[in-house]
Parts: structure tokens; C-alpha cells; sequence
């Protein structure tokens, strides 16, 4: 999947009235569709074209696989494809439809008695929900496993007066089993946290497809090293390559696994792109390694930035992260990569103080005199003010240097013209996903 380029977009393929009404209902109402309401909605041959489009996406989810409305489809639908929310939203909105769908529970109808419930809160997460419990304020989340314990306890004390008062529920939905059961049992009075997970296979006769579109069978990678011989040494597309990355492609197959795994450890993440690229590898190739499927932006602020990827993790507690924390590990990992840095715990450190504050870096390098430097991969997502603290604090730190890494041409551009006189090099252009 390519990100589309900014500017005037024209329509790719041209849909008909009755199909823009049901893209605009999977869009606004709906969040995501399984495949089987893909089918439903504009039959076998229509969705298969609208994939291959690239008009709709499959994203894999503990649910099952899910099809969410990608930029080109927008601009089908709507004459423009910048007026989006997050992918990860519809994917949370589709989870509590089918959920409720599951449990049996809907909003009230037109006519039907109504308490306002949604007036107190101002999130725009919850909905009113008739339930066997009564009216209840609902809300679910399947990314990242479903909402955190820390947030249904603060949700809980900033509710319960409340809720109380008001005689009414707070439901979360959720995934987990266990995921603030606790709180839950604490605060049984007008708090319940219910675990639902919606099944929602493909068809058998399209789940071959399914298959072959997100999860291509691949042949093992030969033992043998990647780059032998004196040919490659005329070709740019590894001359541009750092030095200690050319001589791990000119490894054996195992040594290149093994070089890959430190560099897992290290960095947290490793996107499935960046294992080719720098080690010639397939993910099949890592043993005991975590995949993450996904569809996301790669520039959360350039709508257009959506593509299809695989991130690589060793830790299990970073499989329950929302993607765009994996893909910050993947870009400071990129920088890492670009830097010609080895993944040495001893001379580098990504979140060396743990949780990512305003203040800390993304990761620091510890020279052999004493220097630190400090690395930050920047999405596109910091405001000025955002990007002027963090240079003071860093400043304050006394690290030696800040090197800053970027996700797309535009943004390295224009913070170039910004802030390229405080820092001691170029910003790196560190696109984790190619």
C-alpha cells in the first residue's frame, strides 16, 4: 500500500450512488466492517475490486479481520480524502457495535424513553445504552488489548459521584479477562467492566484470499550471505547503506538472525520493512518473535500517510501498546539504523528512564568519553512550542548533541528551516515502514 501523495486527488475508480452511501455508512456509523458485512454490503467481485483499489483495507484484529476505508476510498466518497479520524477509532467504534451486537444491548429509538446519559461526560467515548442493567453509559476498546486498568480507575473516580447520584451504570468493554476487574469489584455499585470479544471469521471461500493478501506464504531465505561477491559494490541502493549494515548483509543467514534479534532487544519494535532492508530477512525467519498487523498512519497528521505493515517485538507487554508506540520505537530504531549505531546496551539506550516524558528522549547514545547524545523521532505530531521544550530540556540535560529524525520530506524541510541552526547535523528522514 503506497501513501498518496499531497494535493488535488482524482477518483481511481469511479463507484456508484447506492455504493458511496455504503462507504459513507461504514465511515461514519459503522467504523469497520468483518468481511462478512463486506460481502453483504457490495458482494464479492465489488469488494475484491475495491481491495485491490486500495479503497478499502484489511486490518488484522483480535476480532477478526476488519475492512476500514483508506484514503482513496474517501476520496471516492466524500471528494477528498483529509476530513479522518484515527484508524485505530473505527477499529475501538466497530468492536463496541459488534459487541453490543453480541450482548444483545442498542441506544434508544426515536420515541423511546432517553436520560441524557452522555451529557456527562465529554470524551465523545461513551453512548447511552438500553441494558439489562438499565440506561448505561457504555464504552469499549479492543486496540492495545482494551483500556488500561489506570484509566477505568480514574474514569471510576471521576464518575462515581455521579453515577451515584444519578442511579446509572458505567460499563466498560473490554477484551481482557482480568483488565481492571479490580476496580470494577471496588466499585460495584455503579461500575461494571464486561468482557466480550466478538468472533467474526471470514467466509471459508474468501478467507483463502484473506490470506494470500496479508499474510503471503514465503520461501526460507537462504543460508548463504546476501551480498557476496564485487557486483553490488557498483549498485547505490547499498552504497547509501551505513557500514556496519553492509558488513551484516554480507553475513550468513544466521549471523544476519542474529545481529536482527539484538537489534529487536535494543530497539523494542523493528518494522518487517526495516528487517528486509537492513538484514535481508523475513519475519518467518526470527523464532519466538511477536507480529503486529496492522494498517496506520505513518504521519498521523497526513491523512494520506496509510499503509499496510508488520512490526516485530520480542516483548509481549509492547504487543499490547497502541501501534503508533510501536511505530515511534520503529522510527527511533530507524535513526539508530541510519546513525550506524550497534545495538549495544552499553553505548546506546532506548526510554533510558522508562515512560517517555516531554523532557526525555527517545533514546541517548553514551560515547566512550563520557558525551551523551540524544536521539528524537519526531511524526509530525509536535507542535512548535512541543519541539522548542524539548530542546531546552534537552539542553538543560547537558547532552552534547541532539540528533532529529522525521517521517516525511516535508516535515524535514520545514523543521530544517526552523531549528536546523541548533542542531550539530542534518534531520534525518527516518522512514521506519520502507
Amino acid at each position: 500500500m503506497n501513501p498518496i501523495k499531497p494535493g488535488p486527488q482524482k477518483v481511481i475508480l469511479p463507484i456508484s450512488k447506492t455504493e458511496q452511501l455504503k462507504l459513507d455508512q461504514l465511515y461514519r456509523l459503522d467504523g469497520a466492517w468483518t468481511i462478512q458485512e463486506g460481502l453483504h454490503a457490495l458482494g464479492a467481485d465489488r469488494l475484491r475490486t475495491m481491495i485491490d483499489y486500495q479503497y478499502l483495507g484489511i486490518t488484522p484484529t483480535a476480532m477478526g479481520d476488519l475492512l476500514l476505508l483508506l484514503a482513496h476510498g474517501r476520496i471516492a466518497t466524500y471528494g477528498g480524502s483529509s476530513a479522518s479520524v484515527s484508524l485505530n477509532r473505527h477499529i475501538n467504534q466497530a468492536y463496541v457495535r459488534l459487541s453490543l451486537q453480541t450482548l444483545g444491548w442498542s441506544p434508544p429509538q426515536k420515541g423511546e424513553p432517553f436520560r441524557d446519559l452522555e451529557s456527562y461526560v465529554s470524551t465523545g467515548q461513551f453512548e447511552e445504552i438500553k441494558t439489562e442493567y438499565g440506561l448505561a453509559l457504555v464504552a469499549g476498546k479492543l486496540t492495545a488489548g482494551g483500556y488500561s486498568t489506570e484509566y477505568i480507575r480514574r474514569l471510576a473516580s471521576r464518575l462515581r459521584s455521579t453515577a451515584l447520584y444519578e442511579h446509572f451504570y458505567v460499563i466498560i468493554l473490554t477484551p481482557h479477562a482480568r483488565k481492571g476487574q479490580g476496580v470494577a469489584k471496588r466499585h460495584g455499585a455503579f461500575l461494571k467492566v464486561i468482557q466480550v470479544l466478538p468472533q467474526c471469521p471470514a467466509p471459508p471461500e474468501f478467507q483463502m484470499e484473506v490470506t494470500a493478501r496479508t499474510r503471503q506464504s514465503v520461501s526460507p531465505t537462504p543460508p548463504e550471505p546476501y551480498l557476496a561477491g564485487h557486483h553490488w559494490k557498483e549498485d547505490p541502493q547499498y552504497l547509501s547503506l551505513p557500514p556496519h549494515m553492509l558488513r551484516v548483509l554480507q553475513r550468513p543467514r544466521d549471523e544476519r538472525i542474529e545481529q536482527a534479534m539484538l537489534s529487536v532487544e535494543c530497539d523494542g519494535a523493528m518494522s518487517a520493512a526495516q528487517l528486509k532492508r537492513y538484514y535481508a530477512l523475513r519475519p518467518e525467519d526470527l523464532k519466538g518473535i511477536h507480529r503486529i498487523q496492522t494498517i496506520l498512519r505513518t504521519t498521523p497528521s497526513q491523512r494520506t500517510s496509510e499503509v499496510s505493515t508488520e512490526f516485530l517485538t520480542l516483548s509481549r507487554k509492547l504487543t499490547r501498546q497502541e501501534t503508533h508506540r510501536l511505530a515511534h520505537r520503529c522510527g527511533t530504531g530507524r535513526i539508530r539504523h541510519l546513525m550506524d549505531v550497534k545495538p549495544d546496551p552499553e553505548t546506546y539506550k532506548a526510554e533510558y528512564r522508562g515512560t517517555l516524558r516531554v523532557e526525555e528522549p527517545d533514546a541517548v547514545m553514551f560515547r566512550s568519553d563520557g558525551r551523551k547524545i540524544a536521539l528524537e523521532f519526531d511524526n509530525g505530531t509536535y507542535t512548535m512550542a512541543t519541539v522548542d521544550k524539548k530542546l531546552g530540556a534537552f539542553q538543560d540535560q547537558d547532552f552534547d548533541e541532539v540528533i532529529w529524525g522525521v517521517s516525511n520530506p516535508v516535515r524535514q524541510r520545514n523543521l530544517t528551516r526552523k531549528i536546523g541552526d541548533r542542531l550539530k547535523r542534518e534531520i534525518l528522514l527516518a522512514e521506519w515502514w520502507k
